[in-house]
C-alpha cells in the first residue's frame, strides 16, 4: 500500500480494513502513524466511526426499508468490505447510518427474584434492564449478580459493566467490586473488576466510592469526566481526568485513551487476553493516546506495539511487556 500521498482519512480507512488480516504489516503501520500527527488523528476517527457503526448495525438494519429485496438475504458486512464501501462513497449512505447510531437496541427484561446471575462469554456483551429501571451493560467475559429488586445491590465478580441510573432519593443503587462499594447519585458510570484492579469512571452525574468494610476513611466522590483506579494489593488509588465519551467505550468495540499510563491500558487489555499480562518496570513509564479496536481481543497488543516501543516475552504462560529502544 502506498499511503504516503493518500488523504489521511483514506489511508487510515485502508489500514483499518487490514487490521485483522494475518499478514498485517504492523511495522509499516507504525511508521505511517509516526510520520505525521494527522495520521494518528485520522486513524482514531476511522476506528471510532467503525466501532459506532458496527455497534449500531442491528438497529440500523431494523429501520432500513423492508422492500429492499436485494439486501435482505445478504450476509452481514465484514469490516474490510464495509471500509471498501465507505472509501468508494461516504456521502448519503454514511450520513444515513450516522443518523441511526442512537437507535436503542433491545434489552433483556429481568424479574424481581432474590438473586439474579448474569454472565457473558468471550464474544458477546449483554444489555439488561434492572427491576428499578436502571440500564446495565456487561462487557465480554463478565460475571455479575443482582439482588434487592427495586433497591439493587450489584456485585461484579469479574469483568466490566456500565450503568445508567435515574436519580431517585427514595432508593440507592450500590455496585460492589473487589471489596469496594460504588454508590450511585444518579448518573452514567462504568466499573471494572479485573486481575485484582478496580476502576470506576463517570460519564455523567457523580458516584461515591468507599471500601465495603468501613476503615474510617471518607468516601471518594467522582464527578463526570473522572476515573479512579484502585490496586487493593498495594493500597494505591489514582484519580485522573478523562473524556466522558471514553467511559464504557468497550461497548462500542474500542478502547479510547488520552495520555493513559501503559499499566492502565494493559489492565484493560487483560480482560480480553488469553494469558496473564505483566508490564515490566522498563515500560511502566510509557503513556498511550489513541483508539484501540478490540475485535476478538487477539490484536490489541499488536496495535500497542505499532505505536509504542514494546516487545513481548512469553515465559511460563505469562506475557511480559517490555520496553525496547525508541523508534
Amino acid at each position: 500500500m502506498d499511503a504516503t500521498t493518500q488523504d489521511p482519512i483514506d489511508a487510515a480507512a485502508a489500514w483499518h480494513a487490514r487490521i485483522d488480516a494475518p499478514d498485517m504489516d504492523w511495522a509499516r503501520f507504525g511508521d505511517w502513524l509516526a510520520a505525521d500527527p494527522s495520521h494518528r488523528a485520522a486513524y482514531d476517527s476511522v476506528a471510532l466511526l467503525d466501532a459506532e457503526i458496527g455497534a449500531a448495525a442491528p438497529a440500523i438494519a431494523a429501520v432500513l426499508p423492508a422492500n429492499d429485496d436485494r439486501l435482505a438475504d445478504r450476509p452481514p458486512v465484514a469490516r474490510s468490505s464495509r471500509w471498501r464501501w465507505m472509501a468508494g462513497g461516504t456521502g448519503g449512505a454514511l450520513a444515513a447510518g450516522l443518523a441511526l447510531l442512537f437507535v436503542m437496541s433491545p434489552v433483556a427484561n429481568t424479574g424481581d427474584r432474590a438473586v439474579q446471575l448474569y454472565a457473558t462469554n468471550a464474544g458477546d456483551t449483554r444489555a439488561i434492564t434492572l427491576a428499578d429501571g436502571s440500564a446495565m451493560r456487561l462487557d465480554r467475559g463478565s460475571r455479575v449478580s443482582v439482588s434487592g429488586g427495586t433497591t439493587p445491590l450489584i456485585e461484579i465478580a469479574d469483568g466490566a459493566a456500565s450503568f445508567s441510573v435515574r436519580h431517585d432519593p427514595s432508593r440507592t443503587v450500590i455496585v460492589r467490586a473487589g471489596g469496594y462499594d460504588i454508590q450511585d447519585i444518579g448518573t452514567r458510570f462504568a466499573v471494572v473488576n479485573a486481575q485484582g484492579r478496580i476502576s470506576v469512571a463517570v460519564a455523567e452525574g457523580s458516584v461515591r466510592v468507599s471500601p465495603h468494610v468501613d476503615d474510617g476513611s471518607p468516601p471518594t466522590t467522582l464527578t463526570a469526566g473522572q476515573r479512579i483506579d484502585i490496586d487493593p494489593a498495594v493500597g494505591i488509588a489514582e484519580r485522573r481526568n478523562i473524556s466522558p465519551a471514553s467511559v464504557a467505550d468497550w461497548s462500542d468495540g474500542r478502547l479510547d485513551y488520552d495520555g493513559a499510563p501503559l499499566t492502565l491500558v494493559v489492565a484493560d487489555i487483560s480482560r480480553y487476553a488469553r494469558a496473564p499480562l505483566v508490564v515490566d518496570p522498563s515500560a511502566a513509564g510509557l503513556v498511550f493516546s489513541g483508539v484501540l479496536t478490540i475485535g476478538d481481543g487477539s490484536r490489541l497488543l499488536d496495535q500497542l506495539r505499532a505505536v509504542l516501543p514494546l516487545r513481548l516475552r512469553r515465559a511460563d504462560g505469562v506475557v511480559h511487556i517490555e520496553r525496547i529502544g525508541s523508534r
